[in-house]
């Protein structure tokens, strides 16, 4: 990583010469909407997506034939606001910031070959990275030149560069496949950033996605707690692509430029606005359908309001059929209001009447959804319980929906299907990009799912990340629903593909704690898919198999949650058995309503609990199902904690 250096100016004679041969060229090129994140000029169409690695995911090194090289591990979509922290040597480990690497690493089917840096590609020996991978896929019909433009909070006093000449930021960056140019310094909403271009090498086809530029940020060993309190409580990098038809010039570069300006000189104004994108735009409890008409087959929404729209036009009808909605800015669905003191339903798009179906493309275009409030007894839209899918879609068929973050999602369904981004998912489906975190699915009698509820058809679920902060789950202790990390329910007849995805949320299935059918436990949940077939009979009982569901490099994380300590009760009457809507009707209650104590001040869960009352004993209840089944119990299936292309963590133990 060199240090910023300055632009060498072109010779005015070439500049002149330059512009005379191209000038004819860029005069006949037809310039596009854009996004807020890309520039295109031409016959051109490209996006650009920004990932991480999911949570709990490393780099292993030597994986797969991967020889002296290292494996990726699922990636989901970037967070923003993330905050930048010194890097720490892990176990001691003496970590030689100056010297360099060749690695061959992998990037789902994508293969880089060259100088990685630095040795951090493995991060064995190194905390507190922050991973910023940045790609740009061709998703027009003609061949193009592409130059990524990053810009990197800079602060004065804060340097970029090489650690051992004392910078305390240091960037990992792709140089095999790239052209690295610094621009240097420009000012965007009062912060400070240094700028850096990225220039793809080769011409990009349509159809085909580069490699990464950007990799990684680390703050070095160098940085102090005054260059903390510089960079604030998040590290922010601004990325914007562009792109132009690469017919009619000789090279890339020429081509940008002759596009879209040099970069020392239109930086600033490229940037212009990127930071508001980042922030939300928050939902005023009302809906909004101007943007529609029936001519177009592509929409950017950027409003809350708009989005509500989306859910209306739906429910009257349209399908949106061979359409696309994109999400534009990142949208925040809490409104509470006056009077009130819970925020106001969203109501789903789509629901279980055929006439009521998303079948076109979403994409989230690595946006946040944030706060978005649903129950079954607040919607006011005309919904009712046998017409009821709960999530941001209630129903979609035919559908992809992609590169988007749910966070802070809480839905409550009474008979209903619930899922964070589908209830109900019908025919050849995509989700791709996902991230659900923050997020409660919980339903009574049906089924809940981390992304979709009922799934039925020929899926793909790629880049999927339900992290540890989401809790998917069972009302009132029910024995009739299904929970599952990513898919509640799947019909038989379906198939369905995970690749690159990490579950590691919470799976609470525990019905009454004080109940002595404990067999009832973590009926039909699994971290994968909660209930799905087909199964065998082994040694006379029912077994799932999931022959239907394939898996490519999928990561299950369970946590202390998956250890239950209960109470078993000799008897299921009253006063020792029923919980209903998190009110106990005795001295004994839900462990998910804060371990409550019993008559003699013993919490019910606790391993130190006095048995008495009826108690029998203690039962230790572990679950580890990737694919939905009871435990024990001769009316239902047994699950399976095992399928080939998944790895187990047990955090657990």
């Amino acid at each position: 990583m060199s240090k910023l250096k300055k632009i060498l100016l072109m010779a005015l004679s070439l500049v002149l010469v330059a512009a005379m041969s191209i000038g004819g060229t860029v005069a006949y090129l037809q310039d596009e909407k854009s996004d807020v994140n890309v520039m295109t000029l031409g016959n051109v169409k490209i996006e650009q997506h920004e990932y991480q690695r999911a949570e709990g995911v490393a780099y292993n090194a030597g994986e797969a034939g991967a020889g002296n090289g290292v494996k990726k591990g699922a990636l989901v979509p970037f967070e923003q606001k993330q905050a930048l922290y010194p890097s720490v040597p892990k176990n001691n480990a003496a970590t030689d910031y100056s010297a360099e690497q060749t690695d061959l690493f992998y990037w789902g089917d994508y293969v880089y070959s060259g100088t990685a840096g630095n040795g951090l590609w493995n991060d064995n020996n190194l905390s507190n990275v922050m991973d910023k991978m940045v790609f740009v896929e061709n998703t027009g019909k003609s061949d193009a030149y592409v130059r990524t433009v990053i810009a990197f909070e800079c602060p004065e006093g804060i340097t970029i560069g090489e650690p051992s000449r004392g910078a305390e930021i240091m960037i990992n960056t792709n140089i095999g496949t790239y052209d690295w140019e610094d621009v240097g310094y420009i000012t965007v909403d009062g912060v400070r950033y240094a700028v850096m271009t990225a220039t793809y090498k080769k011409i990009l086809e349509p159809g085909n996605q580069s490699h990464p530029s950007l990799l990684q940020v680390v703050m070095t060993h160098n940085a102090t707690n005054e260059d903390m309190e510089l960079l604030g409580a998040s590290y922010e990098i601004l990325v914007k692509t562009q792109a132009v038809q690469a017919e009619g010039f000789a090279d890339a570069a020429t081509a940008l430029d002759a596009a879209f300006g040099e970069s020392s000189e239109k930086a600033a104004e490229w940037f212009d606005g990127v930071i508001a994108e980042h922030s939300a735009d928050t939902w005023d409890g009302t809906v909004d359908t101007s943007w529609y008409n029936d001519t177009d087959t592509e929409f950017t929404l950027t409003t809350a309001e708009q989005l509500a729209g989306l859910a209306k036009l739906v429910d009257e009808g349209n399908t949106f059929t061979s359409k696309t909605v994109k999400v534009g800015k990142n949208l925040d669905l809490r409104y509470v209001p006056e009077g009130a003191t819970e925020s106001q339903c969203f109501n789903p798009i789509g629901s279980y009447r055929k006439d009521k179906i998303f079948k076109g493309t979403f994409d989230g275009q690595s946006h946040t959804i944030a706060n978005m409030s649903q129950n079954t007894w607040a919607l006011d839209n005309g919904y009712y319980y046998g017409d009821l899918g709960l999530g941001l879609f209630g129903m979609v068929e035919g559908a992809t929906i992609k590169n988007l973050t749910m966070d802070g999602a809480s839905i409550s369904g009474e008979s209903a299907i619930c899922g964070s981004v589908a209830a109900c998912a019908y025919g050849e489906c995509t989700f791709e990009n996902i991230t659900v975190k923050n997020s409660k699915v919980n339903d009574y009698q049906y089924y809940a799912g981390g992304v979709v509820g009922w799934a039925s058809g020929d899926h793909t679920y790629k880049n999927i990340n339900v992290d540890a902060s989401t809790t998917v789950g069972s009302q009132w202790g029910d024995f009739g629903n299904a929970n599952g990390g990513i898919i509640g329910g799947a019909g038989t007849s379906g198939t369905y593909h995970f690749e690159d995805c990490t579950v590691a949320c919470r799976i609470d299935a525990t019905n009454d704690v004080v109940s002595a059918y404990q067999w009832y436990n973590y009926r039909n949940s699994g971290m994968l898919i909660g209930k799905v077939g087909p199964e065998t009979i082994v040694n006379g009982v029912a077994t799932v198999t999931a022959d239907n569901v394939t898996c490519k490099n999928v990561t299950v994380i369970y946590d202390d949650w998956a250890n239950y300590t209960y109470c078993e009760f000799a008897g299921t009457g009253y006063p020792y058995v029923r919980v209903q809507a998190g009110v106990s009707v005795d001295a004994y209650s839900n462990v998910r309503y804060g371990h409550p104590t019993d008559a003699n001040g013993n919490t019910v869960v606790d391993d130190n609990h006095v048995h008495n009352d009826g108690e029998a004993h203690h039962e230790l209840i572990a679950f580890d199902y990737l694919f939905g089944g009871p435990a024990n119990h001769r009316y239902c299936y047994y699950g399976i904690n095992e399928h080939p292309g998944v790895t187990v963590i047990y955090n657990n133990k």
